[in-house]
């Protein structure tokens, strides 16, 4: 699938940054909880295993298309849908949003103020055209 919008400078900055916090963080913290026992140890490698979810799960954000359909993936839920089940979509407002055949309305990530587009208008409006290609292509 692929993304829309690329992922902008803020997003690679804060992901990247982020990653590698942990990578420092996680391993000062499990060489320094290596001779305290079993028990630091398993919740120190709980904490950093949740932290890694979390820092995998906002590397994978976002709005992506294919031929098929589109994902619209959050940090804690996703939506995934055929083109079929696209009736319409809005970009008046500051982000797009979706409405499907059994009436319900979905935010998508391309939004004119997201971490992808901000300070970047022209990011936003080619990510709402390149959707709305994809979405007529099918």
């Amino acid at each position: 699938m692929i993304r829309l919008p690329a992922r902008g400078p803020w997003r690679l900055a804060l992901l990247v940054g982020a990653t590698l916090l942990i990578i420092m963080l996680g391993g000062v913290a499990l060489m320094g909880s290596a001779g305290a026992g079993p028990i630091p140890v398993l919740i120190t490698g709980a904490v950093l295993a949740s932290a890694l979810l979390i820092l995998l799960r906002g590397w994978s954000t976002g709005t992506y298309v294919n031929d098929a359909g589109f994902a619209i993936r959050r940090m804690f839920i996703s939506h995934i849908e055929p083109w079929a089940n696209l009736v319409g979509f809005d970009r008046t407002g500051e982000r797009i949003v979706l409405h499907l055949t059994d009436g319900s309305t979905i935010k998508t990530g391309i939004a004119k103020n997201s971490l992808d587009t901000w300070l970047r208008p022209s990011a936003y409006d080619a990510a709402a055209i390149a959707f709305e290609n994809w979405s007529g292509k099918n």
